[in-house]
């Protein structure tokens, strides 16, 4: 794999932003700046050899900079909700800012999609890997402790763009990163509609119940067929919560944590027969349809044209989210004596692989 770089634009403080494209033998192509960390681009062939962006974003640096849904970020300290914006860890109680409703929504208003992250290239094992890192600082955005992230970016011979996650803390802090990658197998560009024909697979045993707020709320809900039940693959637009309500769940993953990634989730399209296959280390995935997408204001894409509601999907790997509210649904708080360690890879292939 090789990995370039180049100047992506400056920011309206002045901190300049680079942009680097890793490229793998398949000719696969990944784009990532390190500003947020975000995936800019993906570009995977079709079941004719031909290559199309597959990840939704803006066109330039300044829109970026300007606002969107955390298209392809790094998401955290706390990716997901933390409900009533508050929390109580080790006798100490926190205030968070409510910038979901009244919940705590990734992180805070300032979270890690809008950090300038140091970035090198290195090589790990015989593979070059983009390597980010951030000092997320005791009291940013109200939460204590001082959070030590490192995070790796590589294009495998595989077609996998491997994701891995390191940190460690100087205080226990709820901690629960993922990438907020959005995808739509048949091209990004806003003319390929949305995501009906997409099939998908989960395997998983549960999901989490929420509020009408969208809060979590320490329980899990059985699945049920043409609701939530992915285990068998279903066609998207047959989900009859799609239009109803947002399709926007916490899935509990077959094996809980484990020590390395193994396959959990797959979305195909038929018409272009690629196939999207997710490995990951963590205990559950967040699924999300893009419901809110366009419906709150236009989310321009990368061709200036406004994004289609259920145009993209995310399946964002992470342990529940509010963790520090209902310990026994999950174990998202990092600890000092315990370093944090996780890994996803999103897998790439066609019908004819």
């Amino acid at each position: 794999m090789q990995i370039s770089s180049q100047h992506y634009g400056t920011l309206k403080d002045g901190q300049d932003v680079q942009i680097f494209t890793l490229i793998n033998k398949q000719n696969l192509k990944a784009q990532i700046t390190n500003y947020g960390g975000i995936i800019v681009s993906l570009e995977a062939p079709d079941k004719e050899g031909h290559f199309s962006d597959i990840v939704l974003g803006k066109a330039s640096l300044a829109d970026y900079e300007a606002g969107h849904p955390c298209f392809g970020a790094l998401t955290g300290r706390v990716a997901g909700r933390i409900g009533k914006a508050q929390f109580e860890i080790n006798g100490q109680s926190y205030q968070l800012e409510a910038n979901n409703g009244p919940n705590c929504l990734h992180g805070g208003l300032d979270g890690w999609h809008l950090q300038v992250w140091e970035a090198k290239i290195i090589n790990e094992e015989g593979i070059e890997k983009l390597h980010l890192s951030y000092t997320d600082p005791d009291g940013h955005n109200n939460f204590p402790g001082t959070v030590s992230v490192e995070v790796t970016y590589a294009l495998l011979k595989n077609n996998a763009l491997e994701i891995t996650y390191r940190a460690h803390t100087d205080q226990a802090t709820p901690f629960n990163p993922t990438n907020h990658c959005y995808f739509n197998l048949a091209g990004e560009s806003t003319g390929a509609g949305t995501l009906a024909d997409h099939i998908v697979q989960i395997e998983a045993h549960a999901t989490a119940k929420t509020s009408e707020d969208m809060a979590l709320v320490g329980e899990k809900s059985d699945l049920v067929e043409g609701l939530n039940d992915l285990r068998n693959p279903i066609r998207i637009g047959d989900l009859s919560e799609l239009s109803t309500k947002n399709v926007d769940s916490h899935y509990f993953l077959n094996g809980g944590r484990t020590q390395n990634p193994r396959h959990v989730a797959t979305v195909s399209h038929p018409q272009s027969q690629r196939i999207f296959k997710l490995w990951t280390t963590e205990p559950g995935v967040q699924f999300y349809t893009a419901i809110n997408l366009s419906t709150e204001g236009p989310d321009i894409g990368k061709d200036q044209q406004a994004y289609e509601t259920n145009g993209a999907f995310c399946l964002e790997t992470q342990d529940y989210p509010d963790s520090v509210h209902f310990p026994s649904m999950g174990s998202a708080i990092l600890k000092p004596e315990s370093d944090f360690y996780s890994r996803t890879l999103f897998q790439i292939e066609t019908l004819n692989d």
